[in-house]
């Protein structure tokens, strides 16, 4: 699909809204129908919307409601979107006693409808708003069948186009039967049977689930937990909501991303890992690469290799692995300690720099990928961009994290620094889910990834642009300081959420816009100082947000920082013993003849295997 500038972002909302909306319609971009008053199933529905930008209000309909008097337009008033579950359209067909309940619907754009369940209700109700296209509801039989997208509708499926997302649990996930010679349009399917359609009937636009609960955005979220696994929960809604109501809804269509290597020093080689080919690489297949540096070999780094870095600034650099990276040095909850190791690892990698030439992003990637609440205040008050791990929420917090925050373009919740999620090149259409919420996307791998060439890298590299064809690849300090999303005002101006304390914004929509810039604002906190371009900016508080106002000329971009307000820091060191240097010498040795000697030799493999 192509991609959308913040110009056209603007200019598509202008001309979103029909003629037929009022103004005071237009402030509501989705209606929840419900029978009664609203359910546990109801309420996902709204939180769903409301992560995404929409606003939304519930309409209740009971049987005197249907019946009376009132007309259609005062029951559900014009809409974008409409979202309800089959069982209340059912119950909607069961008590009117004149005229088609369906007349409601009519007062949607783009009505969405789920939890089709095989009864005879649900299914009567379905054959009359598919007029027949779609005959009823089942489980699948099927064994070892895929959840596979669609790939002619991008309108709709975005970057999932022509993805399998996963096995399906058929014993509980259910699919339409369909009338083959009145196919509807399948923009999902378990099998080869369809899930989640879309329907044109008049004027309106239907979109249909089978079975389909939604899932609750509060849900607290395990470790190690694949983002595919809320797909059939999540994506379908949030496709509906991303296509009917485009850029009204937080998006980012500027992709980047960067692929990560952990651990390598700056030598010619690494285990599998051998730097003039991996440039070559890059060079060939435009991707880019950050090593993921051990701050404890700032003084090993090969000229040679120095060199090929600074001759390929685009594609090569560096950020910070820990300090001495030992055994979850960062899931301390010292703070004073974990202060000493984060100003520790910056002065190194500054060493680094002015003996090698190579410059460094201000990112810390986890040793391990184990941090604490504590390490985050500690990065910080030492003055880093941002962290990139695998896992988004301390290791020693393992329920501290919700499916919301997995969602979020970086997780801030813990002492307001930002964690950026990292994932490993198994399954592309986790990275589709990522590029479909704005996130960056972000890589990570060993030197035993290579060891059969550079390959799997390549392909995987090409299976991201297929999804991108403009993705930017670029370093971590660039991708963590633009990450941001957007949502358009019916006005013209641009909202836009950006994550870190520097933040870099630039205006390409070719005439002057307004921007209302959002940075998440404990309630505890005071307002920080802020400065655009070195000049001190006006700011303010917006509920849980600071919120900055700015207004750039096409082509001016603007360098924001962020300063909060500081208590008195803990000047703190970190004792480097004879008996800790030692310790973390010999570790460090042991790692490399691991990499260097065991790992690339299959004799010795097959010994210790």
């Amino acid at each position: 699909m192509p991609k959308i500038t913040t110009s056209e972002a603007a200019e598509q909302t202008r001309n979103a809204a029909p003629e037929t909306l009022t103004a005071e319609s237009r402030a509501c971009d989705v209606i929840i129908l419900c029978w009664n008053a609203p359910t546990e199933s109801d309420h996902r529905a709204q939180k769903i919307a409301q992560f995404l930008g929409a606003t939304v209000r519930f309409a209740s309909l009971t049987t005197e409601v249907l019946n009376g008097s009132a007309s259609s337009r005062e029951i559900v008033p014009p809409c974008a979107c409409l979202i309800m579950q089959a069982e209340t359209l059912a119950k909607m067909s069961d008590e009117v006693t004149s005229g088609d309940p369906r007349r409601l619907l009519e007062q949607a754009e783009h009505t969405f409808i789920y939890g089709f369940q095989a009864q005879a209700r649900h299914d009567a109700t379905l054959q009359a708003l598919s007029s027949g296209k779609l005959l009823g509801t089942c489980l699948s039989s099927d064994e070892d069948v895929q959840v596979r997208v669609a790939a002619e509708y991008p309108n709709w499926c975005f970057q999932f186009s022509g993805l399998s997302v996963g096995p399906a649990d058929t014993a509980r996930e259910s699919a339409f039967t369909e009338n083959r010679a009145q196919g509807a349009q399948a923009l999902v399917r378990i099998g080869k049977r369809p899930c989640f359609v879309r329907l044109e009937e008049g004027a309106s636009q239907y979109f249909l689930v089978a079975g389909g609960e939604l899932a609750d955005l509060d849900e607290k979220v395990a470790r190690d937990s694949s983002i595919l696994k809320w797909f059939r929960g999540l994506v379908p809604l949030m496709m509906f909501l991303r296509g009917a109501l485009g850029t009204r809804v937080w998006h980012n269509d500027k992709s980047r991303a960067c692929f990560i290597v952990d651990d390598p020093l700056l030598k010619s080689r690494h285990g599998f890992l051998e730097y003039q080919r991996l440039i070559e690489s890059m060079q060939r297949n435009r991707f880019s690469t950050c090593i993921a540096f051990i701050p404890w070999n700032y003084r090993r780094s090969s000229r040679e290799i120095a060199e090929l870095f600074l001759s390929n600034p685009h594609a090569a650099s560096l950020c910070i692995h820990g300090c001495d990276h030992t055994g979850a040095e960062f899931e301390s909850t010292d703070s004073k300690l974990l202060q000493g190791k984060a100003k520790l690892a910056l002065e190194r990698m500054q060493v680094h720099k002015r003996l090698s030439g190579v410059s460094f992003d201000q990112v810390m990637v986890f040793p391990q990928g184990l941090f604490s609440g504590e390490a985050l205040s500690a990065l910080q008050a030492a003055g880093y961009l941002a962290a990139v791990n695998t896992e988004l929420g301390p290791s020693t917090m393992p329920e501290a994290l919700s499916l919301r925050d997995l969602l979020d373009v970086a997780v801030t919740r813990f002492g307001n620094f930002p964690v950026f999620g990292r994932r490993y090149p198994n399954d592309l259409a986790e990275f589709a889910f990522d590029l479909f919420l704005g996130k960056p996307v972000l890589a990570v791998e060993h030197h035993s990834y290579f060891r059969d060439g550079y390959r799997s890298l390549e392909e995987f590299v090409a299976g991201l642009h297929a999804l991108a064809p403009r993705i930017e690849w670029t370093s971590l300090e660039t991708i963590c300081s633009r990450a941001c999303q957007l949502r358009a005002l019916e006005n013209g101006d641009l909202q836009v959420r950006f994550y870190t304390n520097q933040f870099q914004l630039e205006n390409d929509t070719g005439r002057n816009q307004n921007y209302d810039l959002f940075r998440l604002l404990p309630p505890d906190e005071g307002l920080p100082s802020v400065t655009v371009e070195g000049r001190q900016q006006k700011c303010e508080r917006e509920a849980n947000s600071l919120k900055i106002r700015i207004s750039l000329t096409p082509g001016q971009a603007a360098d924001v920082r962020v300063v909060a307000p500081q208590a008195d820091r803990v000047e703190s060191v970190v004792s480097e013993t004879l008996a800790h240097n030692v310790s973390v010498g010999l570790r460090r040795l042991l790692c490399e003849l691991r990499d260097n000697y065991i790992h690339t030799n299959p004799v010795v493999q097959r010994f210790f295997a």
